[in-house]
């Protein structure tokens, strides 16, 4: 089940629909108004909270940890029908209708800059007060541990005006029940968090559905895509090391990793305080510089995909499958091993065997056979004419496979048999996503890996993906009128592009002909030279070249379009001259939504020799823009979700999305993803056509 499924289950609705606020992301803000109403209200419960709560006299700076009056305990179960109903309540008078656990003991309710709150009149009024505040509120949450499926929110703290507070899950039987007013009250203003996809995911099974947001992770990672520290080293997006760049302000992170399960001691309830204290400054800080950057825009895009990227569920693997694979893979790999000792048998061992992963064996066994090499890496390989080159690139396929994806890659990210990846929504400086824990973006690509993930019973996966994408984009950017013709008169690019460069009619092209422009097309979309495109032909394509066959195909490649060739020398222009220069030598990328991306124009060999980076000054505004049009799409999702109410995502990859829905609603859920996918793109690249394929299955594979 989606983290977010029972929060949608339970709370959303449409667009504009009364009771709901209506998601508006970078609508000028309102003057917090002065406490009046609920706020004052709400502000003297809370005085008076303190103040029969007691304070200590000496400045908390100076005491000691708390002594527990028990030991840690571990987190309580949600689920349990009560707790200790004699338990008094551990900050003020006791809630009839609230019982505590009695193994919790806590520090002083109000301390310097914070209330803690533990009943249900605290919540009550929290929420309150928030409501007529009406302006940003700091957001975070501290948990005990990193997995919102195994682990649990202990605080839940809000920062807004010159309070903060923390309310402490652990003293309610069930939590969901108490904080429905609240989350009501946060939907309609805005939340500011750092890294807030964490917290949307902790928070969604207790019942929230955020409203508007402001993410200070991804506003910093915006605003500094592409920065460099004076070491040269990428800037970090930390809460730690952004609050420091942007105000100058030091947090201690100490009790990050401190066990939040037991008593909360002064340190860890400062240090709480602390992280929400800063968010809302941030935020004013990072707001002013973005707009003055005029990269609002891009930011905003950010913050209306982010709760689509949060509502991703786990994904089922087949294990039998897969475990096949991993077999199937370790007999592959034993058996080409055994063929090479064969074909270049080792003289200097009894066995007359070598140890194919060393480099050293490698290089005996080419020249064993009269093969002189200039490297042993898979470009390399591919471009030599011998069957050991191509026997020991099969092997090291299925050694990696076996490896790598093999029985303890199974154990680690399924051992329950579901795989729950981390979406990095700005994994990469380009603007795309990245994915960890497990990298399912670099699974094999092959079907028989695909069909590994599976649907849960009674439901299917509906795949789409957007064809050619990349191509579509440069032809946009380059204003390359050829290619732009291409598309809008449906032809197959890659078939025209065999057409033009074999001097052949498009109907007579074969499939080998068209291998071969995918090659070309692919390869010399950022500027690949022939040497390049050569390799790249064989290692990705299996089309072997001559090298006069490699010139002579870019050569033709780049008369087919004459405007994607004076995209390169216009950009490749601009790189050298600003390589030349002795100082800023860094120049500014642009895509077409606005996403800026600061680049180095000189990149450096192993031999320590610069040359121009134009290869990544041409794929960046094109990646970028896939990202761009990528990012509306799950924001789409998001926000017309209640048209598809049965579908989850639960892939992104790179080009890709994948939902999984009930078998009885996939035809409207292709329909709605494919609209999704077409809308979000078409505008950054119009007159160009968004294609969109889509496939709907049991498997990821498509059957």
């Amino acid at each position: 089940m989606s983290i977010l499924e029972f929060a949608l289950k339970s709370r959303a609705r449409a667009p504009g629909e009364p009771g709901r606020p209506q998601k508006v992301v970078g609508e000028p803000e309102a003057s917090p108004p002065t406490p009046s109403g609920h706020l004052a209200a709400a502000m003297q419960f809370l005085a008076q909270r303190r103040s029969s709560a007691g304070r200590h006299e000496r400045n908390e700076e100076s005491r000691g940890p708390a002594t527990p009056t028990s030991p840690a305990v571990q987190p309580p179960d949600y689920e349990r029908d009560e707790l200790d109903e004699e338990s008094p309540s551990p900050c003020g008078p006791a809630n009839p209708l609230i019982s505590y656990s009695s193994s919790l003991s806590y520090p002083d309710c109000r301390s310097d800059g914070y209330t803690l709150i533990t009943d249900a009149d605290g919540v009550a009024h929290v929420a309150a007060a928030i409501e007529d505040w009406g302006g940003p509120v700091g957001l975070d949450t501290e948990t005990t541990g990193l997995d919102p499926r195994t682990d649990r929110v202990r605080l839940i703290q809000l920062a807004f005006g010159a309070d903060v507070f923390l309310i402490d899950l652990f003293a309610f039987p069930d939590p969901s029940a108490e904080l429905t007013g609240l989350f009501e009250a946060l939907a309609g203003v805005e939340v500011v968090g750092h890294n807030l996809r964490f917290d949307l995911q902790f928070l969604a099974p207790l019942g929230f559905v955020p409203g508007r947001a402001f993410c200070t992770m991804l506003a910093s990672q915006v605003l500094h895509a592409g920065g460099r520290n004076a070491d040269n080293g990428r800037l970090k997006h930390t809460l730690q090391a952004v609050a420091k760049r942007e105000l100058d302000r030091e947090l201690d992170k100490g009790s990050q990793s401190s066990d939040w399960s037991g008593d909360l001691t002064p340190d860890q309830l400062r240090y709480a305080t602390a992280d929400a204290a800063v968010l809302v400054p941030l935020a004013d800080a990072l707001r002013g510089k973005l707009k003055a950057e005029s990269l609002t825009a891009t930011f905003d895009l950010e913050v209306r995909a982010l709760p689509g990227v949060a509502w991703a569920a786990p994904v089922t693997l087949d294990r039998d499958r897969w475990l096949s694979l991993a077999a199937a893979a370790e007999a592959e790999r034993d058996r080409l091993a055994e063929e090479m000792d064969r074909l270049a048998p080792n003289p200097g061992t009894l066995t007359a065997t070598r140890n194919w992963n060393a480099v050293g064996d490698v290089a005996g066994a080419f020249a064993a056979v009269g093969v002189k090499v200039a490297g042993t890496d898979d470009d390399a390989l591919a471009a030599i004419d011998h069957p050991l080159a191509g026997l020991l690139r099969a092997y090291r396929s299925a050694a990696k496979r076996a490896g790598t994806y093999g029985k303890k890659w199974l154990r680690k990210h399924a051992p329950g048999g579901t795989v729950a990846p981390s979406w990095h929504q700005l994994g990469a400086e380009s603007g795309r996503m990245s994915c960890s824990d497990p990298n399912l973006q670099q699974i094999p690509r092959t079907t028989d890996y695909r069909r590994c993930f599976v649907a849960r019973s009674g439901h299917v996966l509906v795949k789409a993906d957007y064809s050619q994408v990349e191509l579509r984009i440069a032809a946009r950017i380059a204003g390359e009128e050829v290619m732009i013709l291409a598309y809008r008169s449906q032809q197959d690019l890659h078939t025209r592009t065999a057409a033009m460069i074999l001097d052949k009619e498009m109907g007579e092209v074969t499939k080998a002909d068209r291998q071969l422009a995918k090659a070309i097309n692919f390869g010399l979309l950022f500027g690949m030279g022939w040497k390049s495109l050569r390799t790249y032909a064989a290692a990705n394509y299996a089309v072997t070249l001559t090298d006069a066959q490699a010139r002579e195909y870019r050569e033709a490649f780049f008369r087919a379009y004459p405007g994607l060739a004076k995209w390169h020398r216009e950009v490749e222009k601009e790189v050298k001259a600003v390589g030349r220069g002795r100082t800023n030598r860094f120049r500014n990328t642009f895509t077409r939504g606005g996403r800026r991306r600061t680049l180095s124009a000189v990149k450096t060999t192993a031999a320590g020799k610069e040359y121009p980076n134009v290869t990544e000054a041409l794929n960046t505004p094109v990646q970028g823009t896939g990202a761009d049009g990528l990012k509306a799409a799950i924001a789409l999702l998001w926000e017309r979700r209640v048209r598809c109410p049965g579908a989850v995502p639960v892939l992104f990859c790179h080009d890709e999305i994948v939902v999984e829905v009930p078998q009885d609603q996939a035809e409207q859920a292709a329909d709605w993803l494919k609209r999704c996918m077409v809308d979000g793109m078409a505008p950054l690249i119009d007159p160009v056509p968004v294609e969109v394929d889509v496939t709907v299955g049991k498997t990821w594979g498509g059957d």
